[in-house]
């Protein structure tokens, strides 16, 4: 591709950026590889509107291996006829498909743009290429920040959340609570199963807490059997308690299948430290260590327990 046809192109976009606002567009602003390409599509769909009449246009994106198959973009202009549709297959990849759909006005319409394809594939070969590389870029920086056997948030992410979240709580003078949970004898899963067992266990543990916890709250998994919840927004010391106390009794519960042939199902146990900010942190350090020793002191007093951080009730730990 010549730098004369993209930079042609690329000044058509600029030229139909003062038209946007009068255009019509159903766009998936949330998914990962349209947040940082929005002005671009609708300037595709403008730059068609004036060059081709085209005035119904969707965009699909499909990932084979990654399971992603979403509508990214879609005009809405008026009435079409279903019966002219002009579809281009941008293979960017053996498991990714750009798909681009055009609803052409009438037959005429549709021979027109027949006639000008090698026009249309160029340019939707141009528009998928920077798609496809803003995806790729999304896809890398999501794997970066979560943990690979839980689908949670990692200790990067979390530092990088905790700094925005403190940052606001501390303008809005609210309280953050902090639940920092371990699985009680989690080694021996190992010892007697195998890993396959011990990530089960973990899986199980991630999937009930993102469950039981508001959508607005963060859950993390720190390091091997440790996980964090981020409860914004907390009344009290209360509301933290009564949530810790919810998840403990529902993971006492969950059977966690270690032999499909047998049937044999294992029962696990967590115990749960608890802090708040402001009232036992202020700073990112001082959270993971008052919410790390609380669980350490519920530990102490056996499983399925809780423990909330308080200076005056805490215990030496022996590290050696």
């Amino acid at each position: 591709m010549s730098n004369i046809m993209v930079n042609s192109f690329r000044q058509i976009l600029e030229d139909q950026q003062k038209n946007i606002e009068h255009a019509e567009f159903t766009i998936n602003e949330d998914k990962k590889i349209v947040k940082l390409f929005v002005d671009s599509l609708r300037y595709l769909a403008i730059s068609l509107s004036n060059s081709h009449n085209v005035k119904n246009l969707k965009i699909l994106f499909k990932d084979s291996i990654n399971n992603y198959n979403e509508i990214i973009f879609e005009t809405k202009n008026g009435t079409f006829n279903p019966d002219f549709k002009l579809t281009y297959l941008i293979n960017l990849s053996q498991n990714v498909i750009i798909t681009y759909e055009i609803y052409c006005n009438d037959e005429q319409h549709y021979h027109n743009l027949e006639i000008n394809n090698d026009a249309l594939v160029t340019t939707f070969d141009i528009i998928s290429q920077t798609l496809y590389n803003k995806y790729l870029e999304e896809c890398i920086k999501e794997l970066s920040l979560k943990d690979q056997i839980t689908g949670l948030y990692n200790r990067k992410y979390l530092e990088n959340y905790l700094e925005m979240v403190i940052s606001l709580s501390k303008r809005e003078n609210k309280k953050i609570g902090f639940l920092k949970i371990g699985i009680d004898k989690f080694k021996a899963v190992i010892d007697e199963f195998d890993y396959n067992i011990g990530d089960n266990v973990l899986i199980t543990l991630a999937e009930l807490l993102k469950d039981t916890v508001r959508s607005s709250d963060i859950v993390a998994r720190i390091d091997g059997d440790e996980f964090l919840v981020v409860l914004q927004n907390v009344r009290s010391q209360e509301n933290a308690i009564m949530i810790a106390k919810k998840i403990i009794e529902s993971f006492s519960k969950k059977e966690i299948l270690v032999n499909e042939k047998t049937g044999q199902t294992l029962l696990k146990t967590i115990c749960i430290g608890i802090s708040l900010f402001p009232d036992n942190a202020k700073t990112i350090e001082e959270i993971l260590n008052s919410s790390d020793n609380a669980l350490y002191e519920a530990k102490n007093k056996g499983r399925n327990e809780f423990f909330v951080y308080n200076d005056s009730q805490m215990h030496t730990i022996d590290l050696f």
